[in-house]
């Protein structure tokens, strides 16, 4: 049998959400949810603040605008946006730092897991979801917009 005469079992991996129907989102049980969003935050913050340190060096001072562009941007991402460009780049290389801090915090939803007991003994990891992922950027926005001055 050759390729063309296979039956198609499974939906083409470029077909995936392509005018389908989304994928369904699943009920993420997170058992200190408000302590997991504080932990998330602070590793959010972590990472704003390194690029903050980078960008002095280029001339560059990302405020509490750019972090709240760069913030917009990741939720519309997690909507199914694309995110990028950032908006609201001043210049250039203004744009780059936005864009660059954007290309790292977009990848931290898939780098925390959280543990669900499936049975006795075995655990399952599961990456953040974008539900809990949006809740968190909102956390972010408010504590760290007040906490910085643009």
């Amino acid at each position: 049998m050759n390729r063309d005469e296979r039956p198609e079992t499974v939906r083409p991996l470029l077909d995936v959400g392509a005018g389908g129907a989304p994928l369904p989102e699943i009920e993420q049980e997170i058992a200190d949810r408000k302590g997991e969003a504080r932990r998330v935050v602070n590793r959010l913050a972590a990472i704003v603040e390194d690029h903050r340190q980078a960008a002095l060096p280029l001339d560059i001072e990302l405020g509490a605008g750019d972090i709240s562009a760069v913030l917009g941007a990741l939720r519309e991402h997690a909507r199914g946006a694309a995110g990028t460009p950032v908006p609201g780049a001043r210049d250039e290389i203004h744009g780059y730092c936005l864009n660059r801090l954007f290309d790292e915090l977009v990848e931290e939803p898939s780098n925390i897991l959280f543990t669900t007991r499936t049975g006795p003994g075995t655990i399952r990891y599961d990456a953040m979801n974008a539900a809990f992922w949006i809740e968190c950027l909102d956390l972010m926005e408010a504590t760290y917009g007040s906490s910085k001055d643009s």
